[in-house]
């Protein structure tokens, strides 16, 4: 079929899904699209279209990876093994340095914790290897007053939440992810990609992740945040195996848009996370203006949430973007699970296609 006609299938009375996808596609000719949404379990809307698209390609989903993150939080509050309003330290011993010790999870959860980077900012192999950048963390002292403000920790939240969730499981949180949701609810998604999937991989066509200056006047802590300084993490890091590999909770997963779909799918219908568990996982817990981001923001526990600039499905529904395009959510309400990845990032700012075609979906 045609370079930017969808390919795939979508249920009765989702017609305007496609049209609003098909708009997209043609609108940017050679550009990889899929979209997936799952109700109440069944799958409602299969799309893709671009050249480089077969219906098992995986692709790098940057910041959407949080979301998953978040979900493995969730499971482990659910399981008793974490308490969102107890101190971090309390699992972390470590982490108590620099005034830190009464510093709650739901905090560090929600970008409030206010380390968003180390004294002298992190190299792409401390990131990489995880231990140097999760011990520097722990002895920083934070940027802002914790709780005070919130500002978004696109890089470090990663890294926090890894040494996190191997204090109290002694898995890695990419390992954990696989084990308990991935591999027992059939979800087609990665944090740690291995080997034997490298060939399903579409690559990113990159963003200056880490180099250049923002096109905007950006707020107090962006450059630190993005980690912006020569040397830092930036160019191609998904086109790396070595960063494909090693699971970065912040921005390293792959998946489908089938996988996301399916493990929002899987929380907003029921089966893997109870009402209670998700009431309080998803409580608003920051928004409003953002110290790293130019916009203002919403965050629940590691989610974002749905708010009047990016109202998704539902007042309710929550997930995460990512940097390319992507992004995957929940609505609970309705039992939705939405999942959308792209290869190329839209031009001149967040592609608008994603919200779109969320609109499209809401009763």
């Amino acid at each position: 079929m045609a370079d930017g006609i969808a390919r795939g299938t979508v249920r009765a009375g989702f017609e305007r899904v496609r049209e609003v996808f098909e708009a997209g596609a043609a609108d940017r000719p050679g550009v990889n699209l899929a979209l997936a949404v799952r109700l109440k379990g069944e799958q409602v809307v299969d799309l893709r279209a671009g050249p480089g698209y077969g219906p098992d390609s995986l692709q790098g989903v940057y910041s959407v990876t949080k979301g998953a993150a978040g979900v493995v939080l969730a499971l482990l509050v659910q399981r008793g093994l974490i308490d969102p309003d107890e101190p971090v330290a309390t699992y972390w011993p470590e982490f108590a340095a620099e005034g830190k010790d009464r510093l709650p999870v739901r905090w560090l959860a929600s970008h409030q914790a206010g380390l968003v980077n180390v004294d002298g900012m992190f190299t792409v192999d401390e990131l990489l290897a995880h231990e140097p950048l999760a011990g520097r963390l722990a002895a920083q002292r934070p940027f802002w007053e914790p709780g005070t403000a919130h500002g978004y920790h696109a890089l470090t939240l990663g890294a926090l939440l890894d040494e996190l969730v191997r204090r109290v499981t002694g898995r890695t949180l990419g390992a954990y992810f696989r084990d308990e949701i991935a591999r027992p609810y059939g979800i087609d998604f990665f944090i740690g990609l291995p080997e034997s999937e490298e060939e399903r991989v579409v690559p990113t066509r990159p963003i200056a992740l880490g180099t250049g200056d923002p096109p905007f006047e950006p707020p107090p802590f962006f450059r630190q945040a993005m980690n912006r300084r020569p040397g830092s993490p930036g160019g191609d890091l998904l086109g790396m195996r070595a960063f494909r590999a090693a699971g970065v909770p912040s921005i390293g997963g792959f998946g489908s848009a089938r996988g996301v779909a399916a493990l929002y799918s899987t929380v907003a219908h029921g089966s893997l996370l109870t009402p209670e568990t998700l009431a309080r996982v998803t409580a608003v817990q920051a928004e409003g203006p953002d110290l790293v981001l130019p916009m203002p923001t919403r965050y629940a526990t590691v989610f974002e949430k749905a708010a009047p600039w990016r109202p998704w499905t539902g007042p309710n529904a929550f997930g995460h973007t990512g940097a390319v395009g992507a992004l995957g959510f929940a609505d609970p309400d309705l039992g939705l699970g939405f999942g959308f990845v792209t290869d190329t990032p839209a031009d001149g700012g967040p592609d608008p296609l994603p919200n779109d075609l969320a609109a499209a979906l809401a009763p």
